[in-house]
Order: C-alpha cells, then sequence, then structure tokens
C-alpha cells in the first residue's frame, strides 16, 4: 500500500483522486502531523509525496506520470502525439496554472494590507484569468482537457478551481466551459472519494 503525504484542498488532493480512479489503496498523512517532515521526508517542506515502499517521490507531476505508468493506465496509451499532447497539459497544471495562484498566495500571506497590495492581488488574479482563457478555449467543443474521460488534468482544474474562495475580494474569470467541466468533474465517483478521504467539503459543484 502506498503512503501520501497531503495537504487537503492543495494539488495533492489530485494524487489522492488518481490513486481512488488506479482503485489503489493509500495511507493518506497530513504533512503537519509529521513533526520532521522537512527533515526526514522532503527537504522543500511541500507536498506531495509518494511512499511507495520506501522509495519517496516528489513533485506531483512525477507522482501521476509515475502511477499511470506503474499501472498501465491507458492515459499513456496511444501514438507519441496523444501521449506529448496529455504530458503537455498535465505540466500546463502544475508549471503554469498553479504556480499563477501561488503568486497570490504568496502575496496574500507576506504583504502588508493597503491599496497596493490589494492592487497588486487584482493583478495577479487577472493573470491568473489569463490563464484559465487558456484551459476555457481548449475546452471549446470538447468534453474534457484531453481524451474522452476524465484525467487527473481535469481533477487538478477542479482543485485549482476551489482557490478562488481564498480570495472573495478578487475577480478571477475562468469561463464558461471551465465552470462545466468543474461542475461535471466534481461529480465523479473517484474525486468524491478523495474529497471524502481528506475530509474536505465538496461545495464546488453545486
Amino acid at each position: 500500500m502506498y503512503t501520501l503525504y497531503s495537504i487537503p484542498g492543495t494539488c495533492s488532493t489530485g494524487i489522492v483522486t488518481l490513486l481512488k480512479k488506479l482503485g489503489q489503496p493509500a495511507e493518506i498523512i497530513h504533512r503537519d502531523d509529521v513533526p520532521d517532515y522537512a527533515t526526514r521526508i522532503n527537504a522543500a517542506n511541500q507536498v506531495p509525496i509518494l511512499d511507495d515502499d520506501g522509495m519517496l517521490i516528489r513533485e506531483g507531476a512525477a507522482i501521476s506520470l509515475y502511477l499511470l505508468e506503474k499501472h498501465d493506465s491507458a492515459w499513456l496509451k496511444g501514438d507519441r502525439a496523444k501521449k506529448t499532447d496529455f504530458q503537455q497539459w498535465l505540466m500546463f497544471n502544475y508549471a503554469t496554472l498553479h504556480p499563477a495562484y501561488s503568486k497570490i498566495f504568496t502575496v496574500a500571506k507576506i504583504m502588508d494590507e493597503g491599496d497596493a497590495k490589494a492592487k497588486l492581488l487584482q493583478q495577479l488574479a487577472d493573470k491568473v484569468s489569463d490563464t484559465w482563457t487558456i484551459v476555457n478555449e481548449r475546452l471549446e467543443g470538447r468534453s474534457f482537457v484531453v481524451g474522452a474521460e476524465a484525467t487527473i488534468i481535469d481533477y487538478l482544474i477542479v482543485i485549482y478551481s476551489s482557490w478562488n474562495d481564498a480570495f472573495p475580494q478578487l475577480k478571477i474569470t475562468m469561463g464558461r466551459n471551465v465552470e462545466r467541466l468543474v461542475k461535471e468533474v466534481s461529480a465523479l465517483p473517484e474525486l468524491q472519494a478523495a474529497y471524502e478521504a481528506e475530509n474536505l467539503p465538496l461545495t464546488i459543484a453545486a
């Protein structure tokens, strides 16, 4: 059985969802319940971390690809173009969309309150909206970002979209195609099971 170090509601919940989809049991441990986490598990103090029989795998994209390859997922099958398309959008989530939100979280945490902070936060929110536009355009005429069924890419979009709730004062626009995807993927059993496993309220599909 796998061990996954996670913080509920972060991108590590995407890995929980993927494990549910693959039918793989896992012990889920909250990062903050491990006193020496940064020393023993991950010096960067980040999640997710997957422990597979003593082998620690860091970075969400690497964990996703490791699990998909190990369990022979159909998501990685097909010709080179199909596999590259999947990998490209997976990396877009982890390396472009996620960091766009990370900037907002960082400024919100470290910058003193005031007009300058409010202005900068909205500028960063506008960048997030621009990034959502890319996803929204990709979804035009498509049910999911890649392929004919929801994948880890779509799971992550649901999770990232929920981060808007942390900043009700900011205007972040996702687009009607993204909103439709979020609602539909939120209803999938693997995502419902992941949120239940991490004791998260799944209200984004309402």
